[in-house]
């Protein structure tokens, strides 16, 4: 897994910890190549993009964003991604990887994403 990470202003933080979705990747046999951003966004708290092969890249990947909350909702949306947010994404992911190549769910249904309010 690529990680790259934004610096972020006093007053915010990232939910995500990197760790959590390893080992949640690990636990479900996922292996596909992903690439993880921690960005500098307040309207995005993860989201995900399942990208087909194509004529530059001849694999499967993943293409996931995860944005900040103010510090003091740290807690609460450490928790919301941890016990809602990533087994959500874990089943919608393994879902996609388990379809056969031809699928036309594989041209529809590329891209996960989840707020926090």
């Amino acid at each position: 897994m690529k990680i790259d990470k934004d610096k972020i202003p006093k007053g915010s933080s990232f939910a995500l910890k990197s760790s959590i979705l390893l080992k949640a990747f690990e636990k479900s046999k996922i292996t596909t190549e992903t690439h993880l951003c921690f960005i500098n966004n307040n309207k995005i708290l993860f989201d995900a993009h399942y990208w087909l092969p194509n004529k530059n890249v001849d694999y499967f990947r993943f293409y996931i964003r995860t944005g900040v909350v103010p510090s003091n909702r740290r807690k609460e949306a450490k928790e919301f991604l941890e016990k809602e947010v990533i087994p959500e994404f874990i089943e919608w992911a393994v879902n996609l990887i388990n379809l056969p190549g031809n699928s036309t769910k594989l041209l529809t249904e590329k891209y996960f994403i989840r707020n926090f309010t």
